[in-house]
């Protein structure tokens, strides 16, 4: 064991010089340069793993009613494509009379716009569950399930469409409430307020992928439905 000498040594002991092993400028140029592709590689890849598509053969399309009616085109597109069916859509709403403070007005004018965009109106259905403050896509998701269970339509798969990179959280919550014997499939739509691309470039972007990033890890990793759920 190698011995301290005096000049290694100061206050009597109390510090110590010792020699270790540091980056160069080589090492941290290197460093630097992974860090930022590591950033880089993140920024370009969040979106596309958040915003997932994964259709499943399935007769029943279910479209999340919050998105912006701007999308309904596209949600009849997809309709129309994936041959299903019935069209539930399901726009969750708060416990008010009120038809425009409860949200019962959009969801109406949004049911207008999917039939205007080709959607028959008999194979469209428009729900509006009450829901908690907490958890509102699980507790859809349940009202979803207690329809379909009351209009006989036992489901073995059924599509799920929603803006963009709440894709991801939306899916995994419905497989949550629909358990094992359901298979979810996830279509993201479009949303046209950034450019998906380079979403860090704007205010909007930086906050829907990041708080949808924070959210997925919270549905994933922290939340449980109950054992009624």
């Amino acid at each position: 064991m190698n011995q301290l000498s005096n000049s290694d040594k100061l206050l009597g002991g109390l510090l110590v010089r010792k020699s270790c092993w540091t980056l160069s400028i080589r090492g941290k140029l290197l460093t630097l340069a992974l860090t930022g592709g590591l950033i880089f590689g993140a920024l370009r890849g969040i979106h596309p793993f958040l915003a997932v598509t994964d259709a499943v053969p399935a007769d029943v399309l279910i479209i999340e009613g919050w998105i912006p009616p701007s999308t309904m085109r596209e949600a009849a597109t997809e309709f129309q494509r994936g041959g299903y069916h019935h069209l539930v859509l399901l726009r969750p709403i708060v416990d008010v009379a009120d038809k425009y403070q409860s949200g019962r007005y959009t969801g109406d004018y949004m049911a207008n716009l999917l039939q205007e965009a080709g959607v028959p109106a008999a194979a469209e259905t428009t729900l509006f569950p009450v829901v908690a403050q907490k958890d509102r896509t699980f507790h859809s998701a349940l009202a979803a399930r207690q329809w379909l269970a009351e209009q006989g339509l036992n489901v073995k798969s059924l599509d799920l469409a929603t803006l963009g990179p709440h894709a991801r959280r939306s899916r995994l919550l419905y497989e949550k409430a629909f358990g094992s014997q359901v298979k979810i499939g996830i279509v993201a739509l479009v949303n046209r307020e950034y450019d998906q691309a380079h979403w860090w470039r704007t205010s909007e972007g930086v906050r829907e992928v990041i708080g949808e990033g924070i959210a997925y890890m919270y549905a994933r990793f922290l939340f449980w439905p109950g054992a009624g759920g």
